[in-house]
C-alpha cells in the first residue's frame, strides 16, 4: 500500500493524487508536482493512508518538492501571464472566426508549456491559432479540447440542490448517465428537471440507480395481471422506495398492496381462448384468420384478452422526447 495525498490546483476544479514524499505532509501544505501542463503547484488537501494506486482508477503523479519562496512568487507572477494568455487567445479565435470556446489556460512554474483547454460541437482547424499562440508566448503550446462535463467542472457554480455541483466538489471521472437511469427511478421526461448546469443528465442520476434497480426488480411490472386478496386486477403504478404495488381491480376500484400480499399470473394464464364471435373450428378450418379483422384489432369490440393481459411494451429510445434524447452524452 502506498501513501497518497489528493493536491488541488487552483480550487476543486482540477485535483490529482500524487505519492508522498518522505518528508512529513500536512493538508494545507503547498507543493509542486508534475502536471500535463508541466511543473505546476498545488495544495495539499486529503492524506491517504494505505490506499492502492489501482483503486484510483487515476494515474498518480509524483511530487517534486514542498514549494519554496521563489516558487510562489513565480506563481504568483504567472497567474498574471495566463490571463494576459487568455485574453489574446479569445481575440485571435475571435479574428481567425474559429467555431470554439477558450475555457481555461494553464502555463508551468517552468515556463516550458502552456496549455490551452477549449470546447468545441466538432473538429476545429487550429493550426493558424497555435502559430499566433507560440509567437506571442515564445514557449510550447497544446491545445486540448474538452467536453460540456469537463467544462463545468473547471468553472464551477451551484446546483440545483444548493450546493457545488458534483463534478466540481468530488467527481475525479464522468461515469456514462442514461435516460434508462431516469426510468428506472419514475422521473419525468422533463429537460429542465433532469439536466444539469453542462447541459447533459445529471450526473446524480447514477449515484442510486443501482439501489432503484435493485428495488424494482422485487416489484412486477406495470401492466401485468395479478391476484390479490380483493380479486384479479391489474398493475396501474409502482412505488419503488416504500415497495408498494397500486392495483387496479377488475370488479372497480383500485388497492394499494406490498408485493408479499400479490401473485403475479403468468402471462400464459391470461389466454382466455378465441376471442368472441369466432369458434375454435374456424382455426382449425385453415389456421387463418381475416387479415382485415386482423388488422382492426377485432372490430368494435376492442383488444382481444390476449393483447390485454400482455405486459405493455418498454418505451424505445426513439419515443423519448428530442429534448431529453439530446441531454444523452453521445
Amino acid at each position: 500500500m502506498a501513501r497518497l495525498v489528493r493536491v488541488e490546483f487552483g480550487g476543486p476544479g482540477r485535483c490529482l493524487y500524487c505519492s508522498a514524499p518522505n518528508d512529513p505532509l500536512q493538508p494545507g501544505d503547498v507543493v509542486v508536482v508534475e502536471t500535463d501542463w508541466g511543473v505546476g503547484m498545488g495544495e495539499v488537501r486529503t492524506l491517504l493512508d494505505n490506499v492502492a494506486p489501482e483503486r484510483l482508477k487515476t494515474s498518480v503523479r509524483p511530487i517534486l518538492r514542498k514549494a519554496t519562496a521563489t516558487d510562489m512568487s513565480r506563481r504568483a507572477a504567472l497567474h498574471q501571464r495566463e490571463r494576459e494568455a487568455r485574453n489574446f487567445c479569445r481575440e485571435r479565435i475571435q479574428a481567425r472566426n474559429l467555431p470554439m470556446k477558450l475555457t481555461e489556460v494553464r502555463i508551468g512554474l517552468d515556463s516550458s508549456k502552456a496549455m490551452f483547454y477549449f470546447t468545441a460541437d466538432g473538429r476545429v482547424d487550429f493550426r493558424e491559432l497555435v502559430k499566433d499562440l507560440i509567437q506571442h508566448l515564445r514557449t510550447r503550446v497544446e491545445l486540448r479540447q474538452i467536453g460540456v462535463r469537463d467544462e463545468a467542472k473547471v468553472l464551477g457554480t451551484s446546483g440545483a440542490c444548493g450546493r457545488p455541483i458534483c463534478c466540481r466538489a468530488f467527481l475525479q471521472t464522468f461515469a456514462p448517465v442514461s435516460i434508462r437511469m431516469a426510468k428506472d427511478q419514475n422521473l419525468a421526461l422533463n429537460p429542465g428537471k433532469l439536466s444539469g448546469m453542462c447541459g447533459r443528465l445529471k450526473c446524480c442520476l447514477a449515484f442510486e440507480h443501482s439501489l432503484y434497480a435493485d428495488l424494482k426488480r422485487r416489484l412486477p411490472r406495470v401492466g401485468s395481471r395479478v391476484t390479490t386478496c380483493r380479486g384479479e386486477g391489474l398493475v396501474h403504478g409502482l412505488n419503488i422506495l416504500e415497495q408498494t404495488v397500486l392495483i387496479g381491480l377488475e370488479t372497480g376500484g383500485q388497492v394499494t398492496l406490498t408485493p408479499v400480499e400479490i401473485q403475479v399470473r403468468p402471462r400464459h394464464e391470461t389466454t382466455q381462448g378465441p376471442a368472441k364471435g369466432g369458434t375454435s373450428g374456424d382455426r382449425a378450418a385453415g389456421g387463418q384468420t381475416d387479415p382485415g379483422q386482423a388488422k382492426r384489432g377485432g372490430g368494435r369490440r376492442g383488444k382481444s384478452p390476449e393483447a390485454a393481459g400482455s405486459e405493455p411494451r418498454a418505451p424505445e429510445r426513439g419515443e423519448v422526447p428530442a429534448d431529453v434524447a439530446a441531454l444523452e452524452d453521445e
